[in-house]
């Protein structure tokens, strides 16, 4: 049964890749019986899912430098409905702002409250107006955290999908989904290649230029086929982010882009655009 190997690459050059096996079965195989999975082995593979979607979003969609901005209250303590109004009202006036003088506006969002005074984390997009941002809010503090030049936030997200996994499904959560974000993020396109089914058993080998991430190998089990599957993260081994300024780091990041599809056209099978 033959394997395809999934490539995504993002902005911030992390390359995510996922090898499965392929579901078109060769003339006479029989069909594999269907399995019942149990919800806690469908859980996991959302949860799983869900992280590395918002993985990629980050990687794909902020730089270094961009906020990661915690927002609190000061004196009461808001209700959860009190706090989703406010934080709305804020990202609805900075959205005005940015939009009247022609900035980008990207956002994901995440609200913690169990065990703890309510607050907000966001990552945003930094255009210069951080003085700003504490007019706008008015509620409190403001904690920046600008985002490292490693061009690697996946704890960051780890960290907010780990909160929100606890609350999410309350009946008062202020946002039923594990996060918020802006509706401007662009997810990258899915890059697919058939491969040896062998591939999936061995270890998985670095593109020319990257490493791959060790403790972003994980090896798990499609709960309805029982196929496994193995899925891991590559980043460049030089760090262009800290070498050069924004048009040539845009610049050497094509550039990048372009090689790799060179090296793979001849083995392209389809190219999956997310719209």
């Amino acid at each position: 049964m033959p394997a395809i190997k999934e490539t995504i690459i993002t902005k911030s050059g992390a390359i995510f890749e996922r090898m499965i096996f392929a579901r078109d079965r060769k003339v006479g195989e029989v069909r594999r019986a269907k399995t019942e999975p149990t919800l806690e082995a469908v859980e996991r593979v959302n949860q799983r899912n869900s992280l590395r979607t918002l993985q990629i979003k980050v990687q794909n969609n902020f730089e270094a430098g961009d906020h990661w901005l915690v927002l609190s209250y000061e004196g009461e303590e808001p209700s959860k409905a009190e706090a989703k109004k406010e934080i709305k009202r804020f990202l609805d006036k900075l959205r005005r702002k940015r939009k009247a003088v022609g900035q980008e506006f990207k956002w994901i969002m995440v609200t913690e409250y169990q065990n703890k005074r309510i607050h907000h984390h966001l990552l945003l997009n930094n255009v210069g107006d951080f003085d700003e941002l504490f007019g706008l809010w008015g509620n409190g503090l403001i904690r920046n955290t600008p985002l490292d030049d490693s061009g690697d936030w996946r704890q960051l997200c780890e960290y907010m999908h780990k909160e929100t996994a606890k609350t999410f499904r309350d009946i008062d959560s202020p946002s039923r989904l594990r996060y918020s974000c802006s509706r401007n993020l662009v997810m990258p396109a899915v890059y697919r290649e058939e491969i040896p089914a062998a591939d999936i058993f061995d270890e998985p080998s670095a593109e020319k230029g990257y490493y791959i991430v060790a403790d972003s190998v994980f090896r798990g089990e499609n709960p309805f086929t029982g196929r496994p599957y193995v899925e891991y993260v590559m980043l460049p081994i030089d760090k262009p982010r800290k070498r050069y300024n924004k048009r040539e780091r845009a610049k050497f990041r094509n550039e990048r882009y372009d090689k790799w599809l060179r090296v793979h056209a001849d083995r392209q099978l389809e190219i999956d655009y997310p719209f």
